[in-house]
Parts: C-alpha cells; sequence; structure tokens
C-alpha cells in the first residue's frame, strides 16, 4: 500500500507543514508495512496538472490537506481522480473538514473519511486499519460512513508533544521558500471568529525543541522563518527566553538576513521583553499583531479580550526604535462596528505608525462561534470559500463594497511602501484623516475603471492627478516627493514620464556621480537620481547599494545644487 500527502497552497512560496507532520506521526506511531510521500502543489496550477502529479504517484490512499484557500479545489480534483483511480482511498483533514465532516461525507462521495482534530496519531492508526483490510470504527478523531448514516467520533484529547515533522525530505522539498514552524499549538482564547482556540487550551513544546528548530529552520536556506504559533508571547517569559535565543545566535549559528515572524498578542508584552526587543538587529524580527477593533463593545461581543492602552503604548515602544516589522490587523464586518465607528478604527490604528495596517473581511469559518450566531447579528455572506460577509445590521453591501476600495487604496498607498514621502506630506497638506484619504482616492480610482492591473506607473500618475489638485497641497512639492519615492522604492531608478522633466543638467549631474567612486562596485543600477524643484533645487540621490532591512526602502540623500558631492548632503 502506497500512501500519498498532500498539500496545496495559494501560492508557490508557501511550504507545507501539515503534510510533514502527518508523515512524522506515521513514523512515530504507525506499523509500517506501507510507504508513504509527501506531494506540494499551488492553486494557481490547473485541476489537470495536480491530477496528473496525483496520478503520477500511483498511490492507493490519498489524504488531503483542506482550507478555505483550497477546498474548492480538491473538490473539484477528486471526482476526477475517483473515476481514474476508482479504487483509492480519499482522506481529508484540516480546518475546512474537522469541522464540516458529516455534510461533506453525505455531499462529496469521492471522500471515504475524513479526520477530525490532530492527525498524527488518527492517521497513522486508520492506515494500519486499511493495510490489514479493517478499519478501526471505534477510532477518535474519524469520521466514515457507515450504510446511510455517517458516523463522526470525537476528536482525541492530546497531551503529548508531537514528534517534529523535520526531516531531510523536508529540507530537500523546501528549496528556500517560506518555513513554517510552531513551537506550542492551540491558543489561550476564544474569539468567536477564529477556530484556534476551541480545544485543549496551549500545549507549549520544549524550549530544548524550539531552539533547535528555530535553527534548523534558519540554516535551511529560508529568508523567512514564520512561526504558526497562535499567541506566540501567550506565556511572556518563554517567548523572552526564545526572543533572547534568537538575538544572541544572530550573525553567529543563524546566517545573516534571516527573519523571524511572529503573531503576538501586543497587550501580553511585558516591560522586559519590550526592553529586550528595542535592542535587537534590525530586520530580524517581524510582528503581527492582531487588533481587530478599537471598539470595545465589539470586541466584547466577539469575546476578544484586549487591553487596549497597554496594547497601544506597547506597540509605540516597539515602533519607535525601527528595528522591527509591525503589522497590525483590523477586521471589518464585526458586530456593533457601523462604517463611521470601523473609520474610528482605522484612524486609531494608522496613527500608532505601523509599517502594514492589513483591513480584513469577517469570515463565517465552519465551526467558528459566529457563524453559528449569524442571524443574530444579520450576517450574510458568501456560501463558498472563503464565507466572506456581504452584509449585516450595521454594515450594508454598499458600506462594504467602499471597504473594498479603501482596502485596494491602502494596500498600493501605504502597506507597498511605495508612497511614504508623499503620503507623510499629503496627511499634513490636506489635513484629512487617514480614512478619509484613503476613501476619496478610492472613489476616485474606481471612477478611472478600477486599480486592479494598473501599472505602479499609471498608479503613481493617478495619484498626482488626484492629489495635486486638492486645497492645501503644492503639485509641485507632491511631484518631487513622489519622484524620491519611486527612487527609493525600487532599484530601477526610472521616473513615471507623468513625473519627468526636461533638463539639459541631468547628464552632467548623473556624470558627476558615476565619477564620484561612491558607487562603484555596485551590480546593475548603482544609484537613481533626479533634480526637485520646490523650493531651493536639489538633488536626490538613492543609493541601490544597499536596502534597510526593516521598510525594504533604499537610502536617499539630498544635496545641494551648487555642491552636490559635499560633506553637507543630508541622509533620508
Amino acid at each position: 500500500m502506497k500512501v500519498l500527502l498532500c498539500a496545496i497552497h495559494s501560492k508557490y512560496i508557501h511550504s507545507a507543514l501539515a503534510p510533514w507532520c502527518l508523515a512524522a506521526g506515521i513514523r512515530a506511531y504507525g506499523k509500517g508495512g506501507y510507504a508513504y510521500e509527501v506531494m506540494e502543489g499551488t492553486i494557481n496550477q490547473s485541476d489537470e496538472t495536480l491530477l496528473h502529479a496525483l496520478l503520477d504517484a500511483d498511490a492507493d490512499v490519498f489524504a488531503l490537506s483542506c482550507y478555505i484557500w483550497n477546498i474548492s479545489c480538491i473538490r473539484r480534483i477528486l471526482p476526477l481522480l475517483k473515476r481514474k483511480r476508482p479504487e483509492c482511498t480519499v482522506i481529508v483533514g484540516g480546518p475546512e473538514a474537522s469541522f464540516r465532516a458529516e455534510e461533506l461525507l453525505h455531499g462529496c462521495p469521492e471522500m471515504d473519511f475524513v479526520l477530525c482534530g490532530e492527525g498524527e496519531r488518527t492517521l497513522p492508526a486508520l492506515l494500519d486499519g486499511l493495510a490489514a483490510g479493517q478499519v478501526p470504527a471505534g477510532l477518535k478523531g474519524l469520521a466514515f460512513r457507515e450504510g446511510e448514516a455517517v458516523v463522526v467520533n470525537p476528536p482525541p484529547k492530546v497531551c503529548e508533544e508531537p514528534p517534529s515533522p523535520y526531516c531531510e525530505a523536508y529540507f530537500s522539498s523546501l528549496h528556500g521558500r517560506i518555513a513554517y514552524l510552531e513551537t506550542s499549538r492551540g491558543c489561550p482564547f476564544s474569539c468567536s471568529f477564529c477556530l484556534s482556540g476551541l480545544h485543549q487550551g496551549v500545549r507549549f513544546y520544549s524550549l530544548q525543541r524550539a531552539k533547535r528548530e528555530l535553527l534548523l529552520l534558519a540554516n535551511s536556506g529560508t529568508r523567512t522563518v514564520k512561526l504558526v504559533d497562535r499567541t506566540f508571547n501567550c506565556n511572556p517569559k518563554r517567548a523572552y527566553a526564545l526572543f533572547s535565543f534568537l538575538m544572541e545566535e544572530a550573525g553567529r549559528s543563524i546566517p545573516s538576513g534571516v527573519c523571524f515572524h511572529f503573531e503576538v498578542a501586543a497587550d501580553l508584552i511585558d516591560e522586559p521583553t519590550i526592553r529586550l526587543l528595542q535592542t535587537a538587529p534590525p530586520g530580524l524580527f517581524q510582528m503581527e499583531a492582531g487588533l481587530q477593533s478599537f471598539q470595545a463593545d465589539t470586541l466584547e461581543a466577539v469575546r476578544r479580550k484586549t487591553d487596549l492602552a497597554r496594547l497601544c503604548r506597547n506597540l509605540k515602544q516597539l515602533l519607535a526604535p525601527g528595528n522591527i516589522h509591525i503589522h497590525i490587523d483590523l477586521i471589518a464586518g464585526l458586530p456593533l462596528e457601523s462604517l463611521p465607528r470601523f473609520a474610528e478604527s482605522f484612524n486609531q490604528a494608522f496613527a500608532l505608525g505601523p509599517h502594514t495596517l492589513q483591513l480584513g473581511f469577517l469570515k463565517l469559518l465552519y465551526g467558528s462561534a459566529i457563524r453559528q450566531a449569524a442571524q443574530r447579528w444579520g450576517y450574510r455572506f458568501r456560501l463558498e470559500p472563503p464565507y466572506e460577509i456581504t452584509e449585516n445590521r450595521f454594515l450594508s453591501k454598499e458600506d462594504l463594497r467602499r471597504l473594498h476600495r479603501v482596502e485596494d487604496a491602502l494596500e498600493r498607498l501605504f502597506n507597498s511602501g511605495r508612497f511614504s514621502f508623499s503620503l507623510r506630506y499629503l496627511f499634513q497638506a490636506t489635513g484629512l484623516s487617514p480614512f478619509a484619504l484613503f476613501d476619496a482616492f478610492s472613489s476616485f480610482v474606481e471612477e478611472k475603471g478600477g486599480g486592479a492591473g494598473v501599472s505602479l506607473n499609471t498608479y503613481t500618475e493617478w495619484v498626482y492627478a488626484f492629489f495635486a489638485g486638492q486645497p492645501g497641497v503644492d503639485p509641485l512639492r507632491l511631484r518631487d516627493l513622489l519622484v524620491c519615492d519611486r527612487l527609493c522604492g525600487e532599484n530601477t531608478g526610472r521616473i513615471p514620464a507623468g513625473l519627468r522633466r526636461k533638463d539639459p543638467r541631468l547628464k552632467r549631474i548623473a556624470g558627476r556621480l558615476k565619477s564620484s567612486g561612491r558607487y562603484d562596485g555596485v551590480k546593475g543600477v548603482p544609484f537613481g537620481m533626479a533634480i526637485l524643484y520646490a523650493g531651493t533645487e536639489r538633488v536626490a540621490v538613492a543609493d541601490y547599494g544597499c536596502k534597510r532591512p526593516v521598510t525594504g526602502r533604499y537610502p536617499i540623500r539630498f544635496l545641494p545644487m551648487s555642491a552636490f558631492l559635499s560633506q553637507k548632503a543630508a541622509d533620508e
């Protein structure tokens, strides 16, 4: 018997963790007598390509991990697979299967078994039974058909530390993609829109294991190690120990340029940890803080426990040194949050000064408490994954369409990091709140036909066209700042046609810069430059020999026209 453990990602850059955890379970708990291997693909491949990959494995048993991004793809492919291989056995698991096992087994005849909950012990026990020709009907965490009925056995209560998924085959398959690591399983919170806290609280793996695996992944060739612990710092002392360990090993056993990404509850970060993190090497850490809302009654309605005052204080302290990339999340569509109240949350979150502000939209996931309470809040939502809401008692369909436009403007203007100079000026010049500014520009973009598929050059010209006509905005200064943003946002030195100025001095200045020796040894385009005209004329020079690790932007210098290579040059 041969078993294929399948993972289908949303993007190639992502790697799998679940199938390797299941493979570790097979090694640790299975009786053996059958072969197994892991196959990975992406939803961007055609159904035919994925089907051929499954068939080429020549497996008897196919086990697939199901998530909101791949369940539709899986449900399209499995009937084709069964048509070609009617004798094969299909096992599904993961959050898109565990919480709807009965529905899937009734509605998807090509699915034979559903794993509910953790699978490291359930899967090998099932495989042992299949190899022996007798399925263990009382197996915890297993759902299956019994005649016309469906039997759903409750998930096992697991107390042990699961076996490590990291093996030679895993590292051979990684190819520099994002590497995922869990040092704990579960969540101490019970937010009604989330599935992570539904079972058993949190199990922490040993510090020795966490440290060993952090170093293994840091030396795997990846540039990003993403920890999937749902609240990494829910045990502050343990988090401190691991942060401290990574800082001690950075540049020693951890190669330069490797970054570690954590999901944290910002209000749980204690003062010793803040002081420690303020001294971290730039670019070593990224933090994602799930804020969700600034409305206290909204947070209470979704069972989200947050000390908002402490959260704001902690985030400001973490952001102050500029050494850690901070990402915070808001969710549109939560109970009791109308459009004006969401705009308040948006403005408060933006005022914290994060590097990224993600505007997400509520999804009513299978198994979540908020899906079960959908009628109470008047939710209407899409029946296909990812089950995003279309309206509720507090937001109309038009409100949500408007917020989607704002999200697009936020992503391209702010989260991209490409308009930092320009946005800073526009907030000051227009006096608009962050939400009002993104909202106004998003309406302009919609009138242009929408931003999807629009090139950066065209989008930059739209920014100039819209904001140059706003009260308080100096068009020439805005042009200069957009030019600076383009120079230090990418290492091409190119400026959109609508912002260029014909100036005979440009060629002479570029020649002087090339002959200065400052940019020798840089491959490709060594620098970008432009003349700035607002106020006293200056030369802006972006150095493409280095990139700032936290912002991803190139340093830019502003040099006086009269002596643009003098010691008076000011760094960005």
